[in-house]
């Protein structure tokens, strides 16, 4: 199953993307010097734990990334919420 980061603003089918939660997830990366290639890893590798809200937060190495998951056929998507520094 392939995995997909989607940082960027989006508007999928009737669900509508933030642009605040885009911007801010963005902002956290840049910030952090995390990229696309260490979300998929925190993903993939990390702790998780699931919150009531049903976001999934991933802790790896240094960082925890807060996100939702939505899978589309082969395909999962995660959407950042926010990247913490631990």
């Amino acid at each position: 199953m392939d995995l997909v980061v989607n940082a960027n603003y989006k508007c999928i089918g009737g669900w509508k993307d933030s642009e605040k939660r885009a911007e801010h997830v963005l902002d956290r990366m840049k910030l952090r010097g995390i990229g696309d290639h260490e979300i998929k890893q925190a993903i993939q590798m990390g702790a998780k734990q699931i919150r009531e809200d049903k976001s999934i937060v991933a802790e790896y190495r240094w960082y925890k990334i807060v996100y939702r998951e939505y899978v589309f056929g082969n395909i999962r998507k995660i959407y950042p919420i926010t990247v913490i520094q631990l």
